[in-house]
């Protein structure tokens, strides 16, 4: 008997998830058994807690010091006309970073004259220096405590005369309000509601839309915030999707990567009006993207895991090589896995604009991480994605693109996972998944009904 659940069923999913959930065993989510689409889904969160109305005396004092009235009247959205620059708040990760580019394609089709400007982090600065719809972007430290960044980034900043701030961030709000006073002090702040110190925050934010935990992905509540935020000076009709830059050099030494092995470079099922076209089709052997690398500890893919999985992968697959892609300190672990495969394992080195080229060439991708889940999703290519949480499977999917997800049974590591489940969720989508076109598309978000109801699976 398996050590893991497939929810191949849409009828029995909801029991059979409950049952795995229980027992401690690990699952395989598709796109018509994801918690997204089954009406019966209840998530675990308490609709009917009440807010704390305590904090810490230095937070509570720190937000009265830089407490600010609302800049316009807060029981309306903004007029978009009101407008002229804008600021984003996105300084922590990639994958943060990529699911705002809807937010952020969206200001600049409903506000057309209003100019976008972008505070990124040291980790992400590159997909804001190559985003067409930003006209600026500072990068500072991601570090939560002061640094020294925050002093040139203010002076770069203040001289704009920001109307309006997102500060699209989910934690440390200390640090977010105290942006806010330095980098734009007559602006009107938005952030995400805090379920617990909304009445605290106010006093700095004076729209705080919600976000409405496990029942919305991430990348339609950020572009809620704009959408009941701002009344556009142009209607915008279609959900905006990922933008992830693929620039020609990167492109170029991809293209030379795969073409010294003998590998197919596919180009991308999706491309962003955004994006100009400058690659052309490599023919030789498809290839998938294995990332071994996270950003959290939990979900770190272990080597002798990775190892098993991979190498019944390339027995089931017998045409399919494997690209593995790694952060600096664990080159030499991916290197090791490779050599261990024999020649139809390769490993990749290059910076995040390389990787986002070599994603878009790959038949599909295996990973623990979610910034390149959305990476893989920005381009179109198909996911196999391992996952530690349910909420991060409920929040953080590969929106709009084929999917099978494994959910650990254990929050502590994916390694709990056994290496047959995550071979068995490749199995699925490429025999049944991708042969169906079966994805979750993402929901325009309206001002009268934002995130009303779960999309279906198409």
């Amino acid at each position: 008997m398996a050590a893991w659940e497939v929810l191949d069923q849409e009828q029995t999913a909801l029991q059979r998830l409950d049952a795995a959930l229980r027992r401690r065993r690990a699952v395989v989510l598709l796109p018509w058994t994801h918690p997204r689409v089954l009406p019966g889904f209840s998530p675990p969160f308490d609709w009917n807690r009440q807010p704390r109305s305590n904090a810490p005396l230095s937070k509570r004092l720190l937000f009265e010091l830089l407490r600010r009235p609302p800049r316009f009247p807060p029981e309306e959205p903004i007029p978009g006309e009101a407008l002229r620059r804008v600021l984003v708040f996105r300084y922590d990760a990639v994958g943060d970073y990529i699911v705002t580019t809807p937010l952020l394609q969206w200001l600049r089709q409903a506000l057309p004259h209003v100019r976008v400007d972008v505070v990124a982090s040291y980790r992400n600065a590159v997909l804001a220096a190559h985003d067409p719809t930003v006209e600026y972007s500072v990068a500072i430290h991601p570090t939560h405590g002061i640094h020294p960044s925050w002093v040139l980034a203010a002076w770069k900043l203040r001289r704009h005369h920001y109307d309006a701030v997102f500060a699209l961030v989910f934690t440390r709000m200390s640090k977010a309000a105290v942006l806010v006073h330095l980098f734009a002090p007559q602006a009107e702040a938005i952030v995400v509601r805090h379920w617990e110190r909304s009445w605290l925050y106010g006093k700095v934010f004076a729209r705080q839309p919600e976000h409405r935990p496990w029942q919305r992905h991430w990348a339609e509540s950020l572009l809620a915030m704009g959408v009941e935020s701002v009344r556009p000076s142009v209607p915008v009709e279609q959900f905006p999707h990922y933008f992830v830059p693929i620039v020609p050099s990167a492109w170029e030494r991809v293209a030379q990567f795969v073409s010294a092995r003998g590998l197919q470079w596919q180009p991308p099922e999706r491309v962003s009006p955004w994006q100009r076209c400058c690659w052309s089709a490599i023919e030789g052997q498809p290839y998938a993207v294995v990332n071994l690398s996270a950003y959290t500890r939990n979900r770190a893919w272990g080597p002798h895991h990775a190892l098993l999985a991979c190498r019944e992968l390339l027995n089931m697959l017998p045409e399919l090589h494997l690209v593995f892609a790694a952060s600096a300190p664990q080159q030499r672990i991916a290197q090791q896995v490779a050599e261990a495969l024999g020649v139809r394992a390769h490993v990749f080195s290059g910076g995040l604009l390389e990787l986002i080229a070599l994603i878009a060439g790959a038949a599909w991708v295996l990973t623990p991480d979610t910034a390149v889940v959305h990476i893989a999703s920005a381009v179109g290519k198909p996911v196999v994605g391992l996952y530690g949480e349910l909420i991060k499977v409920a929040e953080w999917f590969p929106l709009d693109t084929p999917f099978a997800l494994v959910l650990s049974p254990a929050m502590e590591s994916i390694t709990f996972a056994p290496p047959g489940a995550v071979v068995e969720a490749a199995e699925w989508l490429l025999s049944e998944v991708v042969p169906r076109g079966a994805r979750i598309p993402p929901v325009l978000p309206t001002t009268e009904a934002v995130g009303a109801g779960a999309s279906e699976v198409r």
